[in-house]
């Protein structure tokens, strides 16, 4: 197993660097939910992440029944997130959720390197971080080159957001 280095040295002014290059975050608001709600979900998961309030966006398409659908969507770029960035969001997560996402992780990392994480928005407009398959606000983390299944698992394992 090849770990790539997870944190380097930025000469200039001595800060740690992550290796997570952005972070992408989006929910859909159904023709049903209060669209105002579903932000604060994806608001609040970000906040969990990042101090920084990006800039959200809002995506209007139609459904196959001509129902509305609402994509909300920001994204974070490494320059907006902090070294520790993952510290607080484990924080927040359960044990249990901790040890799923151990024991699944290889079915959240695609061939790019790229982390999927998906969370109850429910949870999440209640001010809580809670693991979700349906129905949910996605955040998607994307990492430096080299990063695969098993050096993303010891990141995550050594940032406290796995078991």
């Amino acid at each position: 197993m090849r770990v790539p280095h997870t944190l380097g040295s930025d000469h200039s002014m001595g800060a740690r660097k992550s290796p997570i290059l952005s972070v992408d975050f989006s929910a859909i608001a159904h023709a049903t939910e209060d669209i105002g709600r579903v932000e604060q979900a994806v608001r609040f998961v970000m906040e969990s992440v990042a101090t920084t309030k990006p800039n959200v966006t809002r995506q209007y398409l139609k459904g196959h029944h001509g129902n509305l659908i609402t994509i909300i969507s920001a994204k974070l770029s490494r320059k907006e997130l902090p070294a520790d960035m993952l510290g607080p969001l484990s924080g927040r997560l359960s044990d249990w959720d901790k040890q799923f996402l151990s024991d699944h992780i290889s079915d959240c990392v695609d061939t790019r390197g790229n982390l999927y994480l998906r969370f109850d928005k429910q949870e999440a407009f209640s001010k809580r971080v809670k693991l979700h398959e349906t129905d949910p606000v996605r955040m998607k983390l994307k990492f430096s080159a080299g990063y695969d299944v098993e050096a993303i698992r010891v990141f995550c394992r050594g940032n406290g957001l796995t078991l």
